[in-house]
């Protein structure tokens, strides 16, 4: 049997890969759709114990003796749409509240045998959505302004401007290409929450730009055309799509803030039982502490000083106004000047009477862990 391996003339003609990088692996995909498969059988027989002049076959049947009287029977290998989309990386893509264009990277992969386009499509999976990578969390909540690109230079990094394509205009068979889906993070979103999301891959005419979406041949075989066989296995079996997802983890603060007074000294009583009267010192003490996975930065307090009080300056060691301790360290101290911070030690009063505290204070930054709680103190005496 011979197999005449050129593609059959057909009135649309499949481009190679154009610029996008590819992904090869030994998938051993079979025969190209479009192969001819041509034989010819030949009888050969005797009367009379003498040997007669053999007869090839033909597809209509043929009763002429000799060689080249028969014709070959032709038939025109299938189109065989199978793809597979996975995650790269096995792992939730870790972000944080607020953040843009988090990526999260798939691999298309033909392993069809002919060369195909592909439409594109990324979306949220519903609340509840168990993780899709073993022992993780389920999906609580979803992302937003979601886009696909292409990687165009095949090196498995997005980047704008270089991976501008949104559908794979062709791919070669046994090849495959990453596809980049980029969200935003709402700033609403809170520690420890997951959100999956889904590319899905929908089979294309090649040189569409995932445009012209494949249709599987209905009815019997036509030996002579190639017809379209769905081979995907994906979320429904043979449509002609396949789908995966990623999660991305969002780690965020998770701040606590406990404002608490106590008396230092009055007029009458000094240190020994004081009382909240007129005259009299108290100290207002502010425990910001920070249960979440991720360190709070430029973080500033902004107290507005109570009616009926005036703060009280020099209170603390070498005649300071503020002391801020983180844990149980040594305090730092700093100058609550008016109205700006002129000696930059993160310390002043504005001109609206409100106490600010920022770095390069110890409360610029708030790690997590009770260790790492950041104490503020200040003094105000009651008018």
């Amino acid at each position: 049997m011979t197999i005449a391996r050129h593609l059959k003339r057909v009135s649309l003609a499949l481009p190679v890969l154009g610029s996008f990088g590819m992904v090869h692996d030994a998938l051993a995909i079979g025969t190209d759709a479009g192969v001819s498969i041509n034989n010819r059988a030949t009888v050969s027989y005797s009367v009379g114990s003498v040997a007669q002049t053999p007869i090839e076959s033909s597809p209509t049947g043929n009763s002429t003796p000799g060689a080249n009287q028969g014709a070959n029977t032709t038939f025109v290998v299938d189109n065989k749409i199978l793809h597979v989309v996975s995650e790269v990386g096995a792992a939730a893509n870790g972000t944080s509240p607020g953040a843009t264009n988090v990526v999260a990277t798939f691999l298309v992969t033909n392993q069809g045998n002919t060369a195909q386009g592909y439409g594109l499509t990324a979306t949220n999976i519903a609340t509840g959505t168990a993780s899709p990578f073993s022992g993780g969390t389920a999906d609580d909540t979803d992302v937003n302004n979601l886009r696909v690109f292409v990687d165009a230079n095949n090196n498995g990094t997005y980047e704008a401007g270089t991976d501008v394509a949104t559908t794979i205009n062709t791919l070669a068979e046994d090849a495959g290409v990453r596809v980049f889906v980029l969200a935003d993070i709402p700033l609403t979103a809170t520690n420890d929450q997951f959100a999956n999301v889904q590319l899905a891959a929908r089979a294309a005419v090649a040189g569409t730009n995932g445009a012209t979406f494949v249709t599987q041949t209905a009815g019997a075989d036509n030996p002579a055309v190639i017809d379209v066989v769905f081979a995907d296995i994906g979320v429904t079996l043979r449509d002609g799509i396949h789908e995966a997802s990623d999660q991305y983890s969002i780690a965020s603060a998770a701040l606590s803030v406990q404002k608490t007074s106590a008396l230092v000294s009055d007029p009458f009583n000094g240190a020994t039982n004081p009382k909240a009267i007129p005259g009299a010192v108290v100290q207002y003490s502010i425990l910001v502490t920070n249960s979440g996975a991720s360190a709070a930065t430029g973080v500033s307090i902004n107290d507005p000083l109570p009616a009926n009080t005036t703060f009280t300056p020099g209170q603390y060691t070498g005649s300071t106004d503020v002391e801020v301790q983180v844990g149980s360290g040594t305090p730092t101290r700093c100058i609550a000047e008016t109205p700006t911070d002129t000696n930059a030690d993160g310390c002043f009063r504005n001109g609206s009477g409100q106490l600010v505290v920022q770095s390069p204070m110890a409360i610029g930054t708030v790690s997590t862990g009770a260790p790492n709680a950041v104490t503020v103190r200040f003094r105000v005496t009651i008018d």
